[in-house]
């Protein structure tokens, strides 16, 4: 059930980014929402080369590991994950994405997802940091 609200919300992102006029709110959240489909269907080379960002890549690559092993290794033994997406914050070429995954089997984790502006569009820098704190008021 999971996975088929994950891919419905695809198609759906997949339309908005494919009009001209979608915000950079819009894209970054289509952005993060591929990363959630293809990783419940597996699809580990759509991770590694249409969704993370250079800069991750590199970081993997400097580790001696490659993007579609680290995938397996992240994601292989995860069922029927969910992915929640709320806040979008875009800030020049950065953004930040406040998510509530969940898998089964798995407790919930609220966490923050880096992106990035390239020359190809958003993409993921950084998984599951933890929720930026609050400003203070």
């Amino acid at each position: 059930m999971g996975a088929t609200r994950v891919m419905a919300a695809v198609a759906m992102a997949g339309a908005l980014g494919g009009c001209g006029g979608a915000s950079e709110q819009d894209q970054v959240r289509a952005k993060v929402e591929q990363f959630a489909a293809a990783a419940a269907s597996r699809n580990y080379a759509t991770i590694c080369a249409q969704v993370l960002a250079p800069s991750l890549l590199g970081r993997l690559a400097a580790s001696g590991i490659n993007c579609e092993q680290a995938m397996q290794v992240g994601f292989g033994g995860v069922s029927h994950p969910t992915l929640s997406i709320g806040k979008i914050t875009v800030s020049g070429s950065h953004a930040s994405v406040l998510t509530l995954s969940s898998a089964q089997g798995q407790q919930a984790a609220l966490t923050t997802v880096g992106l990035t502006r390239t020359n190809r569009g958003w993409r993921i820098a950084s998984l599951g940091g933890p929720p930026a704190a609050s400003p203070s008021k």
